[in-house]
């Protein structure tokens, strides 16, 4: 089932990997180390940009200031609270939790805190704030790369050379460079140990909005680092404070399964009768400034203030979410009749609930259908849409052509269309549509248990009778929602604009997308909404041929998707390629139903087959039909085929299946492709059909190697039964040697993590110990110690660890190894 392995991106590829596996074929993966030289008068200057360009993800201060400013004498108690004061003043690395339920502020407070602890000497505030309506902001990998970026941009003496080596070491420093979580993560703790580093604060905020698996990387990374066995962060100051919902799962992350004992938690509702009340003053202060403004737009006499103030107040459990809300909705519903009756009348029917306030918002639509058509696109679109984007959504037709066919309108008319018919439920800031705040989406969408809702909604409170009145609320379906905008990116996609003006260069992408409205989105995201949609291939074989075919030219959407790849485009992409790279099954069934299909055929770029792709990206089906081949084909076509090829061609006939062994530019088969991104059924498809484990790339890695190094212990056993015995102890010892010589410490760890032993020798009886430590790789050698690497072991030579570190001037290595025990008196009779 090829629906089984969608990443996130809903295309097959991991992590939003472009479909090449952007960490291995591009020779910027975690083993190679492979780079070209800059031939720049400056490299390091030159290494500098591309790093900082490379770390730039999105415009993080825009995203921060989407979120309100708080209203002076708000947050106060917050600030005096002891964990906050014991971690603003804390000397050394600590963490902070601020849990709180929706609607209470998490977010105006993370602002507050950026611009209230602003940089001072040896302060750098860095932050990100997640959010679930844009891909981006969904990303651990981009919430620390954006931290990075602050921290390097505020204080440029951190990116150090030994920094910018560290980064080189990953991947070849290029403005388009993709780092992984731990990598920068590893970047980050480097940078906060260096003398000048002074304190870092890093603010998330929502953290909770972080896709699960990232989120899980993180926090296991951040539990590590402030766990009681590391003892790094006494030696630093790097300090997190993070907001989140107070999910039973964060805390599972943050203290049971990871153990960070004694993890302060500051719970916004408040512990205790004390801070119960002082967050009461808080909100009440809030309700009366904007009251006042209230006061001051409808211009309201002192007493139709009262009766205002004396009806929001008497509600109890207020929230800022449910008072910015309800009192929207007031001013709407008595702006064209004020009076104290009015007033009184709408007091006597104020929602008790965020939902019912959210009810009542939507219930003023005099279009419900036109309402519920644009908010299906705000809720399922993987980023906000603009404007004009929005209304050519909402005008396209099934019938129009081309884009001159669809009825325009201009940005302000469309501005306030969507005001008109949705009112506060959605906001518009630098003409982008956003929903007013995480809870919408979850009052609107469904979900798979009532369990869940009732965990995130809270349905078990609900009135009865509210909830029989209720209209909006799980009114979306995903799949609908994903199949609407799928079917709209179809359109969009066989206008005939494309086919008689073609993009060829890259160097004129922006003006031609410019020029192409919602092209862009569409191109890059009409396969994650026919995967998330309800839609079955067999519904649209026809439009997904139309799309896919590039027996003319590549079609212009692949060349704009493969952008978001950020690697050089694939020239020469078949059909068959494109079909196999989104696991489509029903174009590459008809693919191989085409006498002079060429089934073994590899793009100009990669040298890569349809089967290399598909093995890569997941789909497990794509690949059974290409190494069948001719078996895709009806029994009886199959039969008369392979007859009359037999009296033409010598075996193998060229229909006989894809060859599993097929070379691409770097030396990398499918199997390689599938070990590496852990597609266990693939790799045994394959193994099945011949595939040889043993096969090296160009840089000595090989299926098993890869597996290994990445802890896919599964696809591991599977090819260590097949691969020569002595080849997989050969394979450990390699990497180990390899990966300490470039000083590469995630790929130790995870090759210790896998069985590789502490006390691998060379050819002089030299351990690694002594290797990293001769070299500086001071993370290195601690995570040896920690595994119990021999202090005091001596090569042929008579040198210890202890002797190579002195020889370098690693100081603070010698001094590691001394407090673990390693002889000084043979050193010094050295």
């Amino acid at each position: 089932n090829n629906h089984q392995r969608i990443a996130p991106g809903g295309t097959g590829h991991q992590s939003h990997f472009s479909g090449q596996g952007q960490q291995i074929s591009t020779g910027g993966d975690i083993i190679n180390h492979y780079h070209e030289e800059q031939n720049d008068l400056n490299p390091e200057r030159t290494a500098r940009e591309g790093i900082l360009q490379a770390l730039y993800k999105l415009p993080y201060g825009q995203q921060k200031d989407r979120n309100s400013d708080r209203v002076p004498g708000t947050c106060e108690w917050f600030m005096g609270h002891r964990h906050f004061q014991d971690w603003r003043n804390s000397k050394s690395s600590c963490m902070l939790w601020v849990s709180a339920n929706p609607g209470c502020g998490k977010s105006v407070l993370a602002k507050y805190l950026v611009d209230e602890l602003k940089a001072i000497d040896q302060r750098t505030i860095c932050y990100f704030f997640f959010k679930d309506d844009f891909e981006n902001q969904r990303s651990a990998r981009i919430a620390l790369s954006s931290v990075l970026h602050q921290l390097f941009t505020q204080k440029d003496s951190l990116l150090s050379s030994d920094v910018i080596k560290r980064f080189k070491s990953y991947k070849a420093v290029s403005d388009n460079a993709n780092y992984g979580i731990w990598e920068l993560w590893d970047v980050l703790a480097m940078a906060a140990q260096q003398q000048n580093a002074g304190e870092i604060v890093c603010i998330l905020d929502a953290f909770d909005e972080c896709t699960d698996e990232e989120r899980q990387d993180l926090a296991q990374l951040l539990c590590h680092f402030y766990g009681v066995s590391n003892s790094i962060k006494k030696m630093t100051s790097l300090k997190f404070l993070i907001t989140s919902r107070p999910y039973d799962k964060i805390k599972h992350d943050f203290i049971n399964t990871l153990n960070i004992p004694g993890l302060p938690v500051i719970h916004l509702k408040g512990d205790g009768d004390a801070e119960v009340r002082m967050i009461t003053r808080e909100i009440d202060i809030y309700i009366e400034n904007r009251v006042s403004c209230i006061q001051e737009n409808l211009h309201l006499t002192a007493n139709e203030k009262w009766l205002l103030l004396k009806g929001l107040k008497a509600v109890p459990n207020q929230t800022y979410l449910w008072v910015y809300l309800t009192l929207e909705w007031i001013e709407r519903e008595i702006s064209h009749k004020i009076s104290e009756s009015e007033i009184c009348k709408a007091i006597s029917t104020l929602p008790r609930t965020v939902d019912e306030a959210y009810e009542k918002i939507l219930a003023k639509s005099d279009n419900s259908e036109a309402t519920k058509k644009l908010l299906h696109i705000v809720v399922a679109a993987e980023r906000p849409l603009s404007l004009a984007e929005m209304d050519l959504a909402l005008a396209i037709q099934h019938s129009h052509k081309s884009y001159e066919e669809v009825p325009g309108r201009p940005e302000a008319r469309v501005s306030a269309y969507i005001r008109h018919i949705c009112g506060l439920f959605v906001t518009i800031t630098d003409k982008k549509i956003y929903l007013l705040h995480q809870t919408a989406k979850e009052f609107l969408v469904t979900r798979a248990s009532m369990a869940f809702r009732a965990e995130i909604l809270g349905d078990h409170h609900e009135n009865p009778l509210v909830r029989r009145k209720r209209h909006w609320k799980f009114s979306l379906e995903p799949s609908e929602s994903h199949r609407i905008l799928c079917t709209i990116c179809l359109w969009l996609l066989l206008f005939t604009d494309y086919q008689n003006e073609p993009i060829t260069l890259e160097s004129k992408m922006g003006e031609y997308l410019d020029r192409y409205i919602f092209l862009e989105y569409a191109s890059k995201h009409w396969v994650t909404h026919f995967r998330a949609s309800d839609m079955v291939e067999s519904d649209v074989a026809e439009q997904l041929l139309r799309i896919c075919d590039s027996s003319v030219r590549v079609p212009t959407w692949f060349r704009i998707y493969w952008t978001k790849t950020q690697t050089k485009f694939p020239e020469n992409f078949t059909t068959l390629m494109i079909g196999s790279y989104f696991g489509f099954e029903s174009v590459v069934r008809l693919q191989l139903r085409l006498y002079d299909i060429a089934i073994n055929s590899v793009d100009g770029t990669y040298g890569r087959s349809a089967l290399s792709w598909a093995s890569e990206n997941g789909f497990d089906a794509i690949v059974n039909l290409l190494i069948k081949g001719p078996n895709a084909r009806p029994k009886g076509l199959r039969a008369r085929l392979k007859s009359a090829l037999k009296k033409t061609f010598r075996s193998p006939v060229p229909w006989e299946g894809a060859r599993v062994n097929v070379l691409d530019y770097f030396d990398r088969t499918p199997l390689i492709y599938a070990a590496w991104n852990g597609h266990l059924d693939i790799v045994q498809q394959l193994v099945k059909a011949r595939a040889n484990p043993d096969i090296m790339d160009r840089i000595g890695g090989t299926a098993i190697s890869y597996a290994l190094c990445l802890g896919k212990q599964d696809i591991a056993n599977v090819l260590t039964r097949l691969a020569h015995t002595h080849a997989i102890d050969t394979i450990r010892r390699d990497l180990l040697w390899s990966a300490v010589k470039e000083g590469h410490e995630p790929v130790v760890k995870r090759l210790l993590d896998s069985g590789a032993d502490t006390e691998v020798l060379n050819e002089k009886n030299k351990t690694i110990l002594a290797m990293a430590a001769g070299r500086k790789h001071t993370d290195i050698v601690r995570v040896l110690i920690e595994r119990g690497a021999d202090v005091n072991a001596a090569d042929v030579d008579g040198h210890t660890p202890l002797m190579y570190a002195l020889e370098c001037g690693a100081a603070d290595i010698a001094r590691m190894l001394t407090e673990r025990g390693a002889d000084i008196n043979v050193a010094d009779v050295d």
